[in-house]
């Protein structure tokens, strides 16, 4: 027997794995409206949903990571103001912020952060680096993350002040920011207590990489 393609395996995988998560899910929700709750019960449940969230993130990184790294996506790039993406995200990832995660600080230099990229592309990057800096650096009280360019790249920073990450910056998450930065011909850099993607201005055109024709920076 065949096996099945590696990203149509996967999908296969990711139905299987959700099938269960909508039950957790829909089960969390009759226990909200089952009656009045306790504090301790609350939190609980607070927590319940969260990894549920956590789970459900985790899965459509395996499946973004499967297809970037074996190339089925393609790139369609345009101008992009970074700036402006990290902002929606930022605001998305504080309105459903896990309990205990760090908060976010943000800061953006001056000038532009104009960069050639896929949209959605970079957005799953971007929110993958925050998913991942907020579990890697779950004890510390802060994140930040700074935005700034030079004439040739633009870089995003995550940093968690001095706290080192315990078990190191690895995992998933990372792994799905290293394969989208390299896609666009950038680079992922991790110490002990950030993370930096740099990305160049100018996209290359390739096979599979499409350069829309010049327009306002979204």
């Amino acid at each position: 027997m065949t096996a099945a393609p590696a990203p149509q395996y996967l999908r296969q995988l990711s139905h299987e794995l959700r099938t269960p998560l909508t039950g957790i899910r829909g089960y969390s929700e009759v226990l909200e409206h089952a009656g009045p709750l306790t504090e301790r019960q609350r939190h609980m449940l607070t927590m319940l949903n969260s990894c549920v969230h956590r789970l459900d993130s985790l899965i459509d990184d395996l499946l973004l990571f499967a297809a970037v790294d074996a190339g089925v996506y393609g790139l369609v790039v345009e101008d992009l103001d970074l700036r402006r993406l990290c902002d929606r995200v930022l605001k998305a990832h504080a309105a459903r912020a896990r309990p205990g995660e760090p908060g976010v600080r943000w800061t953006a230099e001056g000038g532009s952060c104009v960069v050639q990229g896929d949209p959605r592309q970079l957005e799953h990057l971007v929110v993958a680096l925050l998913n991942h800096a907020a579990g890697c650096f779950a004890g510390c009280g802060e994140l930040l993350v700074a935005l700034h360019g030079d004439d040739t790249q633009v870089q995003l920073v995550v940093t968690a002040g001095t706290q080192p990450c315990p078990a190191g910056i690895v995992g998933l998450g990372v792994a799905v920011v290293r394969a989208i930065a390299d896609r666009h011909g950038g680079i992922v850099t991790a110490g002990d207590t950030e993370l930096r993607v740099m990305l160049p201005r100018t996209a290359t055109p390739g096979d599979r990489v499409t350069v829309r024709p010049m327009r306002r920076a979204r």
